[in-house]
């Protein structure tokens, strides 16, 4: 869920426009393409099976040396994983 998180906040902040790409690592893409196919995660167009090229319209790169960030349409590099000592937003 937190590409998603990351993707409405791009579109958010950017007036819906698209980031250049996502970054992400092979296991995090193998998840995302995972969570997609059980339904976990949405993909824009039901009809067509999930990509691990694409999620929601965006392009997704596939980098062994990244930590998983988002790639603004103007440039800037979004993490895609909070860090680690962020505060939680889970509640019980």
């Amino acid at each position: 869920m937190n590409v998603v998180h990351a993707l409405r906040a791009h579109w958010q902040a950017h007036g819906d426009a698209y980031p250049q790409k996502i970054v992400l690592t092979p296991a995090q893409a193998d998840r995302l393409l995972e969570l997609q196919k059980v339904g976990m995660v949405p993909f824009p167009d039901a009809r067509q099976t999930p990509s691990r090229d694409r999620f929601m319209g965006a392009t997704i790169e596939v980098d062994a040396t990244t930590t998983g960030v988002l790639i603004a349409i103007d440039g800037t590099q979004t993490p895609i994983e909070p860090p680690a000592d962020a505060p939680s937003t889970e509640t019980s």
